[in-house]
């Protein structure tokens, strides 16, 4: 142990779990903006530490123990990190977290901490790769760092190409699929142990069902808060989204109320006397309206 150097294929599996770390810290960023307000997803920077954090102390107690299995280990916590990551986000989502609400209902607090811990436990998974594999390859430490780096470096780069190909909850498949494959990579180019051929050739398949799973169904759905005027507006009689589109700037969706007109005109004097053309409401993350009027030829 310590004295043998990592393969490009391990060094490549490592610098995979670091982009798809990155890549799954901005996409919260972004999942809490239109769920919430982007007030709240500054935090995630800090429980992405929490989870590291925790991780070091983690390894610093039981690493003797963890490198005896060294790539069944690492391709155990990879795959965990990806099925965490959709899945913890669905749990996050089942508490009813409202920060308007929270100056006047304790329980507020208590939700905030739940996500707060639940969003962490991805980022505790993730943490283990990266650093078990400093302390097994602790002697060429350089190799590893230099995937780490760029590993996430590219990861940043992917995240800003997927916002720009698919909305934000789709995104979550796609790191279990790069979870997949990294640890498939390390069970099989990693050190030989007890447990990383069965990995190997059954944890895969498994996997890659979830991936698909998440994938093509709803399972995933944005549980936006009410206070936000979008779902305000979608309460009304007749109100449907007629158009979508995501990118890294924010998630646009266009409504359109067929039976009770939309009338947004900032500014118009309360003395007019002409009713304003048909509108179509624009929310950019579930909020801030704007509307698209409809010309009828009269400047």
């Amino acid at each position: 142990m310590g004295a043998a150097k990592p393969g490009a294929a391990f060094l490549s599996a490592v610098g995979m779990v670091s982009a798809s770390a990155l890549a799954y810290e901005v996409l919260l960023m972004r999942l809490f903006s239109v769920i919430q307000w982007h007030h709240f997803a500054y935090m995630i920077i800090s429980l992405a530490l929490l989870g590291y954090g925790v991780s070091g102390m983690v390894l610093a107690l039981n690493r003797e123990r963890m490198v005896r299995n060294f790539s069944a280990t690492i391709g155990a916590n990879i795959v965990l990190f990806g099925v965490a990551a959709p899945l913890c986000f669905l749990l996050a989502q089942q508490f009813q977290f409202h920060p308007a609400e929270m100056l006047w209902m304790p329980l507020q607090w208590l939700n905030l901490f739940a996500v707060y811990l639940l969003l962490a436990i991805p980022f505790f998974f993730a943490a283990n790769v990266i650093g078990l594999a400093f302390y097994y390859y602790r002697n060429d430490v350089s190799a590893v760092y230099a995937a780490d780096l760029l590993g996430a470096g590219g990861g940043s780069i992917a995240i800003i190409v997927l916002l720009n190909l698919l909305f934000p909850q789709k995104i979550l498949a796609v790191l279990i699929l790069s979870a997949v494959v990294s640890a498939w990579i390390a069970w099989r180019c990693g050190p030989a142990d007890r447990g990383a051929e069965w990995g190997a050739w059954f944890g895969v398949p498994v996997f890659l069902g979830i991936a698909a799973l998440v994938m093509t169904t709803q399972l995933l759905p944005l549980n936006v808060s009410p206070y936000k005027s979008q779902p305000q507006l979608l309460l009304i009689p007749g109100t449907q989204i007629i158009a979508r589109n995501s990118s890294p700037l924010g998630v646009v969706s266009v409504v359109n109320s067929g039976i009770t007109p939309l009338r947004h005109a900032p500014g118009l004097s309360l003395n007019a006397t002409i009713e304003p053309p048909g509108q179509l409401a624009v929310f950019t993350d579930a909020d801030n309206m704007t509307a698209i009027t409809r010309y009828e030829g009269d400047p």
